[in-house]
């Protein structure tokens, strides 16, 4: 049975602006490793509760006041932590939403939280559920990313239930809705795993990743510009590269719509998130993606937290690890980022599964196990 629990205390963060955080090293919540950049970051630990299931929190939404949502599919529930120590880090989980089937995806916009479910896209607000959409295609299987766009309307990504098969229409999709979940239609298809979605510059992108079995392609993982009516391939192409279970004839994989960034394959992009504040100038008006790694392969690829930089005309012109990611004056030469994981300074074997960023421009991060890390000014 479905049950909503209603969050009785909530504490406002101090922005920066309010109160000045005490220097990175003096902060009990600061945690290394994972190595980070210290020059740009602190890199704190926000929860952890090793009890927990793999997929624990597999997407997070930041609110205005603090409070940061997230998503347990495996339990069918949805937490709110707050700050409970006044360390302006919301570390304290109270479950608010329960008896949802597989919640997977989260947005917070103008007071209220919306959540994908299944077939289901949800309204949560003052604690009361209400249910907008109940007929998305999932086929049982997982909803994918959702958040909502400039035009206020909500987008929702629909996986892809098999690796081999032809999906049903409008599966391995993208759809929109309007914030009361009338009007739905699809927006673009061809996808396998559309996992997370992000508005910047006014464009939809989403992620997308190959099977753990494919190996046809080196780089064909993805990040994608959604355009409207688009075609991306699957389950015949990944990008223009036709897939071995590919039919000759069936698709033309150069009419497919190209990967705006590739990502190697198996390094398995899970989260994305738009940068657009200020709190970190280095990270202005960027993508982040969680490269969340393969669960099969003894060569290490993923496993950490990636930034997409943009050019002037707003296209992905490259990527930079950053979590785990070491300063070059003590870099030893040669120590790779395959190194760094299995030395234990970087985040393997905890798998990162989600990314946003708070009103104050800070940056969470899920890790797989129950644990949520967060990156902070250092001062």
């Amino acid at each position: 049975m479905l049950r909503v629990v209603v969050l009785t205390l909530v504490i406002v963060l101090a922005s920066p602006a309010q109160a000045q955080l005490p220097r990175c090293g003096e902060r009990p919540t600061f945690v290394d490793p994972p190595w980070v950049n210290g020059i740009y970051w602190c890199l704190e630990e926000v929860y952890q509760d090793p009890n927990r299931a793999e997929l624990a929190f597999t997407s997070l939404a930041a609110a205005p006041d603090g409070t940061l949502y997230a998503a347990s599919p495996m339990t069918g529930q949805v937490f709110a932590l707050t700050d409970e120590d006044g360390d302006g880090l919301p570390e304290s989980p109270q479950v608010v939403i329960d008896g949802l089937v597989l919640p997977n995806g989260l947005v917070y916009f103008e007071g209220a939280l919306y959540i994908s479910a299944g077939t289901n896209v949800y309204h949560w607000q003052a604690g009361e559920l209400t249910v907008l959409v109940d007929d998305l295609p999932t086929g049982g299987f997982w909803a994918g990313g959702l958040t909502v766009g400039p035009d206020r309307r909500l987008y929702v990504g629909v996986m892809t239930p098999c690796d081999g098969c032809q999906p049903d229409r409008g599966q391995g999709a993208i759809w929109s809705f309007a914030l009361d979940g009338s009007d739905g239609h699809l927006i673009a298809g061809g996808f396998h795993a559309p996992t997370d979605m992000a508005f910047l510059y006014d464009t939809l992108w989403t992620v997308d990743s190959m099977p753990a079995a494919f190996d046809a392609a080196p780089d064909a993982d993805e990040i994608n510009r959604v355009n409207p009516g688009g075609f991306y391939g699957w389950p015949d192409c990944a990008g223009w590269v036709a897939v071995p279970t590919h039919t000759p004839g069936a698709v033309d994989c150069s009419e497919a719509e190209p990967p705006a960034l590739a990502l190697p394959t198996h390094s398995g992009p899970l989260g994305l998130a738009a940068y657009t504040g200020d709190t970190f100038p280095n990270l202005q008006n960027t993508l982040l993606v969680t490269l969340s790694g393969s669960y099969n392969r003894a060569a290490l690829s993923g496993y950490s937290l990636a930034v997409v930089q943009m050019d002037t005309a707003g296209s992905p012109t490259g990527y930079t690890i950053i979590l785990p990611e070491q300063a070059d004056p003590l870099n030893p030469p040669g120590l790779t980022l395959q190194d760094i994981q299995y030395r234990g300074s970087g985040l393997w074997p905890g798998r990162p599964l989600d990314v946003t960023v708070s009103a104050e421009g800070w940056v969470y991060i899920s890790i797989s196990g129950g644990r949520i890390l967060a990156l902070r000014p250092q001062v």
